[in-house]
């Protein structure tokens, strides 16, 4: 009768550790905020519009508007489309008694390229609040015309850029050359840009 006992009691044991150890090691539903990624904005890119003010050789400075979009091609990549509008020339130059450049001429560049950049880092005033910055190198290759005549653009310069959670802004400088032979003729076929921009996210 003891023995009897000692087994049932045994295998009572038994099935009630078996049935804690199932309580304890069972999972339950538990959520880890995977699903909340669903939520996260993803920025593919910027687009911009700004000021900028061309220096050409044996020229005056000219004002314009320079609109540009960017596609962010990976962690330090990124892909760059431009078009400026603006003022060429306000000085005309008189040849051999023939005008060689009006004093209205409009300008109208459009050009891609592609920047790198070189540092990163972020910037704070109050200690608070940290903006992230980039100084990236840009290289841009396409089109220009001015008065009635048109060449091959390229340029090469560096831009400073600060990530605000909202507001995009780009500070710029670049040397440009074109590939007009009446700007040629003028020495006139290159020279100096910075523009300023503000920019939104997409």
């Amino acid at each position: 009768m003891n023995s009897f006992t000692r087994v049932v009691g045994l295998a009572g044991m038994t099935l009630w550790s078996f049935t804690a150890a199932a309580e304890v090691f069972s999972p339950g539903n538990q959520r880890n905020g995977l699903d909340d990624l669903g939520d996260t904005e993803v920025e593919h890119g910027i687009f911009s519009v700004g000021y900028a003010n061309t220096l050409a050789y044996n020229n005056d400075s000219q004002p314009g508007i320079l609109f540009t979009a960017r596609y962010f091609a990976g962690e330090k990549w990124y892909l760059l489309g431009e078009a400026q509008l603006g003022q060429f020339s306000t000085r005309a130059v008189i040849n051999d008694g023939q005008e060689v450049r009006s004093d209205d001429e409009e300008l109208l560049r459009y050009s891609a390229g592609a920047g790198y950049a070189l540092l990163q880092g972020t910037a704070s005033t109050s200690g608070v609040r940290a903006v992230p910055w980039v100084l990236a190198a840009e290289l841009n290759a396409g089109e220009q015309h001015s008065g009635d005549t048109s060449g091959r653009y390229a340029s090469l310069g560096m831009n400073v850029q600060f990530h605000g959670e909202r507001i995009w802004t780009g500070i710029g400088v670049r040397e440009f050359l074109v590939d007009d032979e009446r700007l040629q003729s003028l020495e006139s076929d290159g020279g100096t840009q910075w523009d300023i921009s503000l920019g939104l996210y997409y």
